[in-house]
């Protein structure tokens, strides 16, 4: 029994003097990596552009009102018509202006007769005047009576040309082609020369209006290329035609650039991301994700030798997935992807 008992007490002091071995020499940290994804370094030309909100006009844009008043008796367009240059609109009550017209033409009438009568007398007057049978006053009071119903006769058309061309002006016409974009009035409504009653609006070409700081003026010249990203139409090109001479209480000037609408997409009112071009740069084009913001900096982790470095950039343009950076790198060059935004300096990194 006793030869039994020593032998397990030896194995049991052995293994427990094992065991404090284990525990007193720590173990080795695993070393630390981050799997990644590279993206190679391509240099492309990038055009550098000032970008601002912007709002379209039309080239054309009034508010009618009639040159009389009277109350609406027709309306000849609806809301989202084209019209046509000299296309009759609306009618106010002509009656007023037509008894005008009557009344005028009959005092015309009468006067005409007048002056005739009036000229046959001094003619007969003149016979006898010439063989000295009435007095020189007489006659030259005839003369008179006669230039005084030639200027009745003038006055008289003038206010009868008047009135016709206020009877013509009770039908409101369109000064220009384009698209009723909004009707004020109705039938019945009575309105003056300073009732506002239709707006009549042209889509093409139309304007785009935009401002910009004075530092961005070499590249707003007359002629200058801009490029509108409207949604959900996408892109349009137009070139500058306008620049405020003056700037506004913000220190901006006015710029106005003219594009095609010939599809009639475009709509007064609508708003744009406008870009300016300022020049061509060349630098790197890279996915968003590899840039990472570090406190008031943005870096990418460029990966060599399968360590990760930071490399401060500049970015010179960003959009639709795509940054364009400047800084050291070169072309070619592999940088992190795919979880950039963990990495830590000089830690080693796995690719993918």
């Amino acid at each position: 029994m006793r030869r039994f008992i020593l032998p397990v007490f030896l194995m049991t002091l052995f293994l427990s003097s094992c065991q404090r071995q284990e525990r007193s020499e720590p173990k080795k940290p695993q070393e630390r990596k981050v799997v990644v994804s590279l993206y190679k370094l391509k240099v492309e030309d990038v055009p550098v552009e000032y970008n601002t909100k912007g709002y379209f006009e039309g080239e054309r844009d009034v508010t009618l009102k009639p040159l009389v008043s009277g109350r609406v008796v027709s309306l000849m367009v609806e809301e989202g018509n084209f019209v046509k240059s000299g296309q009759a609109l609306l009618r106010v009550d002509p009656a007023d202006y037509e008894n005008s017209v009557r009344q005028v033409e009959a005092q015309l009438a009468q006067a005409r007769a007048n002056y005739e009568n009036l000229k046959a007398v001094v003619e007969r007057r003149r016979f006898l005047f010439e063989r000295e049978l009435i007095a020189r006053e007489e006659y030259e009071s005839l003369q008179t009576q006669l230039r005084s119903q030639e200027e009745l006769l003038k006055s008289l058309q003038a206010q009868l040309n008047n009135a016709k061309l206020n009877l013509s002006r009770t039908t409101l016409t369109a000064p220009f082609s384009g698209y009723i974009a909004q009707r004020l009035v109705n039938l019945g409504d009575y309105v003056t020369p300073q009732t506002q009653t239709l707006r009549l609006v042209t889509l093409n070409p139309i304007r785009l209006v935009f401002q910009i700081p004075q530092e961005y003026l070499p590249y707003a010249k007359e002629g200058s290329k801009v490029r509108v990203r409207v949604e959900p139409f996408g892109d349009f090109e137009g070139k500058v035609f306008f620049l405020s001479p003056v700037a506004d209480q913000n220190r901006l000037l006015t710029v106005k650039a003219r594009l095609d609408n010939s599809k009639g997409l475009l709509k007064p009112g609508m708003y744009g991301e406008v870009s300016l071009i300022k020049g061509v740069e060349r630098a790197f084009v890279v996915p968003e994700q590899a840039v990472v913001l570090q406190g008031n900096r943005r870096v990418v982790w460029k990966v060599q030798d399968g360590v990760a470095q930071p490399v401060q950039v500049e970015v010179i343009k960003q959009g639709q997935g795509l940054v364009y950076l400047k800084g050291d790198l070169k072309e070619g060059e592999g940088i992190a992807l795919e979880n950039a935004y963990i990495l830590q300096q000089g830690i080693r990194v796995e690719v993918r």
